[in-house]
């Protein structure tokens, strides 16, 4: 990985913007960012499997990955056109790049929480709560990645319009794609977790209920039996940790 690209999508998303806007140097940065999205997102998906350890930790790691991946490659041909039809045309593979850098400034900002989540998780944070912290956690790496796409956007007219439909193709297709790829952490009411689960609701509705669940407040006609086991799988979990938030043998 080269050290000098690698540094500026740590420390300078202005530079790397230009760079992208300018189309200068985009295959060495496609490059790292590609690196940087696949280890990055490896190891917050192998954290977010943790909570059932076991092979969902294996699963977690590959589908993030996946996911991130498979939201690049739906995007950035939409991206593209949204740009040429507002008036803001620039070679494929700029775009491809100044999202492909974007996309992997976010994973770098998963890969620096990882720890934090991992020991939330570990001292024994309930399944609704782990949920809504890494879906946190994830929304604040969304917004590392926008500040390098409204750099490389550049100045203009229609400069707002277009960074807004950048932004919502962006949500609507990264948290569907996600919701899709799901579970990462595995419900602990199931006995065996499956690689993805049918078609249920959307990330939205997914996001409401477990920001709700998370606060002990719950809905009579959403609410399932695997939620009643989860909330009292959490509460036996709490029971096993000791005052210092570690785990009874």
């Amino acid at each position: 990985m080269n050290g000098a690209a690698l540094a500026e999508l740590l420390r300078d998303p202005s530079e790397i913007a230009r760079r992208c806007r300018e189309d200068d140097g985009v295959r060495e940065i496609a490059v790292v960012s590609l690196i940087a999205i696949t280890v990055g997102s490896l190891a917050f998906g192998g954290v977010l499997g943790s909570f059932r350890a076991e092979t969902q930790i294996l699963w977690s790691g590959i589908k993030l990955p996946l996911a991130m991946l498979g939201t690049l490659a739906l995007c950035v041909p939409a991206l593209h056109g949204v740009a040429c039809a507002l008036g803001r045309p620039r070679p494929m593979r700029a775009t491809a790049t100044l999202v492909l850098a974007a996309t992997a400034r976010a994973a770098l900002v998963l890969l620096a929480a990882s720890p934090v989540l991992w020991l939330a998780i570990d001292s024994g944070l309930g399944y609704h709560a782990s949920a809504l912290l890494a879906a946190i956690v994830y929304g604040l790496s969304g917004l590392a990645a926008l500040g390098i796409v409204l750099r490389g956007l550049g100045a203009g007219p229609g400069w707002l319009t277009t960074a807004v439909a950048f932004v919502a193709i962006f949500l609507a297709v990264g948290g569907q794609v996600a919701w899709n790829f799901r579970p990462f952490l595995g419900r602990p009411s199931q006995s065996s977790i499956p690689f993805v689960r049918a078609p249920e609701g959307s990330f939205a509705d997914a996001l409401v209920t477990s920001a709700q669940s998370a606060a002990g407040i719950y809905r009579h006609s959403d609410l399932s039996d695997s939620d009643v086991d989860d909330d009292a799988w959490d509460t036996e979990r709490s029971r096993a940790t000791d005052p210092y938030g570690r785990r009874a043998p």
